[in-house]
């Protein structure tokens, strides 16, 4: 062999060594450039188990206990403590009639609390369990403001009450009445007789104890359940007074 075809070969043995050695750095940096970070399937996604506003609700159960009394069993989701309106009201009344009902704040803690009613006083009929949350003064502690609540929450479901037995139609009729002389009557009004008589019905008089009975008079109205005391020598109203109650 020549020393010039020696030297053609040596080059080209060269030249492949080194083609070789790029191939391979090429492959190499597209496998790292290409693959996953293995370390990426350890990240962990978290998850918040919290409640938006609108997922929050409040919620009452009506239980009749044997001495007259209502005790109601109030539930909610929203966290930590709260303070609830709860109460009951005769159904179907208007918006300007006097409440019948009982009513008052009551405490939740956790999502639960509850509250009594004495119910003997009210008249009979179907009345609405009703309970009510004001984020203005609801929230007792900061983690019930967390919840993020700013709507008022509203419940009310319906229950049937015995009561003192009377109907509630002549408890709002008495109730009526005795706004109306409330608001009209007052010491030196005249005394109408007919007047009374046709809107109130027949009275029943009661004697005097405290004041010279050939001038003063009292007059018992049981559909107002009010004494009116008359001054019938001016014939003019005195005073009144709630119940049985007379001069």
């Amino acid at each position: 062999m020549s020393f010039s075809e020696f030297h053609f070969i040596k080059t080209l043995f060269i030249v492949v060594l080194v083609s070789g050695a790029l191939v391979g750095c090429d492959t190499s940096n597209y496998s790292l450039s290409s693959g996953s970070d293995p370390s990426s399937n350890n990240i962990a996604e978290q998850e918040t188990d919290s409640h938006s506003p609108e997922a929050y609700s409040i919620s009452a159960s009506s239980q009749k206990l044997g001495n007259n009394k209502i005790l109601l069993k109030l539930a909610t989701n929203i966290p930590g403590t709260i303070e609830l309106m709860a109460g009951i009201s005769l159904a179907d009344q208007a918006p300007d009639d006097i409440l019948i009902g009982k009513n008052g704040r009551a405490r939740l803690v956790n999502g639960k609390g509850q509250v009594t009613f004495n119910v003997s006083d009210l008249p009979s009929g179907k009345y609405n369990v009703k309970a009510a949350f004001y984020p203005r003064w609801g929230f007792k502690d900061e983690e019930s403001k967390l919840s993020g609540v700013d709507e008022n929450l509203e419940y009310k479901h319906s229950i049937s009450l015995t009561g003192s037995g009377e109907p509630a139609e002549s408890a709002n009729q008495r109730n009526e009445g005795q706004a109306w002389v409330m608001e009209n009557i007052t010491m030196g009004s005249e005394w109408d007789p007919g007047f009374w008589k046709n809107r109130f019905g027949q009275w029943n008089e009661f004697p005097v104890t405290t004041r010279n009975p050939d001038i003063t008079s009292n007059y018992y109205f049981e559909s107002l359940d009010m004494t009116i005391i008359v001054n019938s020598f001016k014939n003019e109203i005195t005073t009144w007074r709630m119940g049985r109650d007379g001069l």
